[in-house]
């Protein structure tokens, strides 16, 4: 049988509770699912006795079947339908929610003073425990940081103590040494070829990988504001550019002249720039360091045996002032027959503050042809 207790009033009445007695649902209604039970109905009073008849007397009249309703009761549970409330599940609210689903509101104030108390305890331990683990956390941050400005303290006093003993070298600090380790311009190597010494930052500080590389089928290529048509024959590679490591902005071209077993032979066109910060003052001074550079470079002359000067001189490059240099770069390579290249240099004055335009080519030793299409291509050149 169902526990008694208030449930949602089956009549549908919001935020109302009629008393169920475990058999029937009381007349008393509260808004209070925690009230006390009501106090039990007073007993009807008594029915009068029946009139006495005879048997002279016609009997009462009794109604059987028909249409005629049962008079009203709340002793009865409601029939599913009423209020669309069934009577309340077995095990009370303890257990599970009532019929309409979730639990009664909790009581007002004062309504339970047990519940009340119980959270009340609940919530001060739980205050209880989280300002313990508060304080523990600050109280070891207090110490730690005690010990760590001890030790920074120490430190400061150490070097202090340092900087300030005339006993102590000033003359090797960090800082200096930081600085002479940082410089990026100052030469790391120097070296001296056919008279004209070089440093490694002249040879090796340039950025050669080509802005704009050129197409396939490109009929002109463009470096360092200097612009060249393709001759027949040659193709642009920027595979080669890595080994100018002198110029900027550096878009070779390449004609196969030999492939050996190990290693090839090419003529080459290129167009670039060189930066007027790596050691360059002038474009006569910047020809020569360039030559030299060449000369002595393992990625271009693995078998280098001497550099013979052809002519050089001032010159003009689409109106502006320039400065040319042709050698013989010569070679001893056991498994190549070419001798060396016919290398020329040329270093353009473009008013630009920053660089000089920079153009190259090298065409092999002997090889006439080739020799007058380099000579042809100088008046080729323009100033972007």
């Amino acid at each position: 049988m169902t526990q008694a207790g208030w449930y949602p009033d089956p009549a549908g009445q919001p935020q109302t509770y009629r008393y169920w007695d475990g058999t029937s649902w009381s007349q008393d209604t509260t808004g209070d699912p925690y009230a006390p039970p009501p106090a039990p109905a007073a007993p009807p009073p008594a029915a009068p006795p029946p009139p006495a008849w005879s048997s002279s007397q016609e009997p009462p009249t009794v109604v059987t079947g028909g249409n005629a309703p049962p008079p009203p009761s709340y002793g009865q549970v409601p029939a599913p339908g009423y209020g669309a409330v069934t009577p309340p599940p077995a095990g009370g609210y303890g257990r599970q929610p009532p019929p309409g689903g979730g639990f009664p509101p909790a009581p007002p104030s004062g309504g339970s003073r047990g519940s009340g108390l119980t959270i009340l305890l609940v919530v001060v331990a739980v205050l209880a425990l989280i300002g313990l683990s508060v304080g523990g956390f600050f109280g070891y941050r207090a110490l730690a940081g005690d010990d760590d400005n001890d030790s920074d303290a120490g430190d400061a006093t150490s070097a202090t103590d340092t900087a300030t003993d005339p006993s102590t070298p000033t003359e090797s600090t960090d800082s200096t040494d930081s600085t002479d380790s940082t410089d990026s311009t100052e030469p790391t190597e120097t070296t001296t070829t056919g008279g004209t010494t070089v440093t490694d930052q002249q040879c090796r500080g340039g950025r050669p990988t080509p802005s704009v590389p050129p197409g396939d089928d490109a009929e002109q290529v463009s470096g360092g504001a200097l612009t060249i048509p393709v001759p027949p024959g040659y193709t642009a590679d920027t595979t080669y550019s890595t080994a100018f490591t002198w110029a900027d902005d550096f878009t070779p071209l390449q004609k196969v002249i030999e492939e050996g077993e190990n290693q090839g032979w090419v003529a080459v066109y290129g167009v670039g720039a060189l930066r007027k910060a790596n050691g360059f003052d002038d474009p006569a001074q910047a020809a020569e360091v360039v030559m030299t550079c060449m000369a002595q470079s393992t990625d271009l002359y693995s078998h280098f045996t001497g550099r013979e000067d052809l002519s050089s001189g001032t010159i003009t490059i689409d109106g502006n002032d320039a400065y040319q240099i042709t050698s013989e770069l010569r070679v001893d390579d056991p498994e190549l027959a070419v001798e060396g290249d016919v290398a020329q240099v040329i270093v353009v004055d473009m008013g630009d503050p920053d660089r000089f335009g920079l153009y190259i080519t090298v065409v092999p030793i002997g090889d006439q042809k080739l020799i007058r299409q380099q000579e042809a291509m100088v008046g080729r050149i323009t100033v972007d």
